[in-house]
């Protein structure tokens, strides 16, 4: 792989609690226009695919490889058993060889933040109880991590047996993997009012790991909201959805498009003064947070995507999307 990968997350469909979909319109036309645009308009190198359907997954990942996209491809069973999970990730490692041997670049992220979409980990019933709940279980963290590498170490073997090409995992700020068994050290990252004083401190710590060991370093997740004052709660700025069959968001909420294209802006900078090697801004669109001018419908407020989602499938871009390709591409 090489350095500076300037990456996107693209979410292929995948399942939270109650059976949300976060992508329930997904087909191979809409993913080929995205990938497109990835590639020319935002000036992106590659995309961390994500999906809960293994057949979901292989077809994005190919699309995005056939656009001559570097691919970085993550299952995501949030909230199944660790049988399904590594029934996933054996599936995508033979995936990711398939794409490896036609010749596309590729690699693997075996999991994202598994010590909470994982159950038995931490307590917490769903992936997003148990991060709520995160501040309060603390203490536990020493048994989730020890949890958590033994769990990875079954997970890389699994992928190592199937797959020759790179491997990492998406890790959260309090996860501790044991990074000599992968290639990559990948992270989440999100800055927010918690952490603001000592984030790049943080990162540059993590980025001088990693090359002491002789790894590269990639954020596989970082973004925010847009809404104003969704940067001060990067990570939980979504928090604001309410609902369970339809979903909703406060009537205060105040769209700030330029808040995002900030935060974005911002947070590369931070990467490349630390040395980090490959980022992955989360994300290019959520399409089941659709756009909306009815007060407390406009869902998109709590997207993360660079993307304003419409019903019939179609999207907008927003200003991060037209400030990532400035950056990227060196073009307003």
């Amino acid at each position: 792989m090489a350095d500076g990968v300037r990456g996107i997350g693209y979410d292929a469909g995948v399942i939270y609690e109650k059976g949300f979909d976060s992508n329930p319109s997904f087909s191979r036309d809409a993913a080929q226009r995205d990938f497109r645009a990835i590639r020319d308009d935002l000036g992106c190198t590659a995309v961390l695919v994500m999906a809960t359907d293994p057949e979901r997954l292989a077809t994005a990942a190919g699309l995005a490889a056939e656009e001559g996209l570097e691919v970085w491809i993550q299952p995501r069973p949030f909230d199944r058993p660790v049988t399904e999970l590594k029934t996933a990730v054996r599936a995508a490692a033979e995936t990711a060889e398939r794409l490896r041997t036609s010749g596309a670049e590729v690699g693997l992220v075996v999991g994202c933040e598994l010590t909470l979409s994982t159950p038995g980990m931490l307590p917490g019933a769903t992936f997003w109880s148990r991060g709520s709940l995160l501040t309060m279980t603390f203490p536990l963290l020493p048994v989730a991590n020890w949890r958590l590498r033994r769990l990875l170490a079954d997970l890389v073997g699994e992928t190592r047996e199937r797959f020759a090409g790179p491997v990492s995992y998406g890790a959260g700020d309090w996860e501790r993997p044991d990074w000599s068994v992968f290639d990559v050290v990948g992270v989440d990252r999100y800055r927010d009012a918690r952490n603001e004083w000592r984030f790049e401190d943080d990162i540059r710590a993590v980025a001088e790991r990693a090359h002491a060991q002789g790894k590269p370093c990639y954020v596989f997740e970082f973004g925010s909201c847009t809404y104003r004052g969704a940067a001060n709660n990067a990570s939980t700025a979504s928090g604001v959805l309410r609902g369970r069959t339809e979903l909703s968001v406060p009537k205060k909420l105040v769209r700030d498009e330029q808040e995002q294209a900030d935060y974005l802006t911002d947070l590369l900078d931070v990467f490349d003064r630390t040395g980090v090697h490959g980022t992955f801004i989360w994300g290019f669109s959520e399409p089941a947070l659709i756009t909306s001018d009815e007060p407390g419908r406009d869902l998109d407020l709590a997207s993360y995507g660079i993307v304003a989602a419409h019903a019939d499938g179609t999207w907008t871009p927003k200003r991060a999307y037209h400030a990532i390709a400035e950056r990227y591409r060196g073009t307003p």
